[in-house]
């Protein structure tokens, strides 16, 4: 019987840690998508690089400015993507794709080797983990 309790213990203990982790990534998500202005989003995204990467004071300040100009330039979110037309979903997806590759450059242009390296790690596992949820989610509606 105490075997079984303790088993029972352990058990609980990890689903409440697992449980707390996506709480925390769902407040965080819930934190960009509240109505920010681009410069308080700019300069949330910043300081989590600062972390990341150990900018400097030019380095924040350069990088505080891009996303700012990013996000005064990005587009409206359509509502309803479904209603779009072949042609409208293409125009969007190679228009993001543009704003990516330019922010590429620009981030290529202010970090050092090292930093950017890291940097791309980090932004490629976060694409692989969206790429999953997404497919979930799309498997799921089937």
């Amino acid at each position: 019987m105490k075997k079984a309790m303790i088993i029972l213990m352990v058990f609980s203990t990890f689903a409440i840690t697992a449980q707390n982790k996506n709480s925390e990534r769902k407040e965080h998500r819930k934190e960009m998508k509240e109505n920010f202005t681009p410069e308080q989003k700019a300069e949330l995204r910043t300081k989590k690089m600062t972390l990341d990467l150990g900018l400097n004071d030019s380095q924040q300040n350069k990088v505080k400015q891009i996303y700012i100009e990013m996000g005064k330039n990005k587009p409206a979110r359509s509502e309803n993507r479904s209603e779009m037309t072949d042609a409208q979903k293409f125009e969007a997806k190679s228009a993001r794709l543009d704003r990516q590759i330019e922010m590429k450059k620009k981030l290529k242009e202010i970090l050092s080797e090292e930093q950017f390296a890291k940097w791309e790690k980090t932004h490629q596992n976060k694409r692989h983990q969206m790429k999953g949820k997404n497919s979930s989610k799309k498997s799921r509606r089937k």
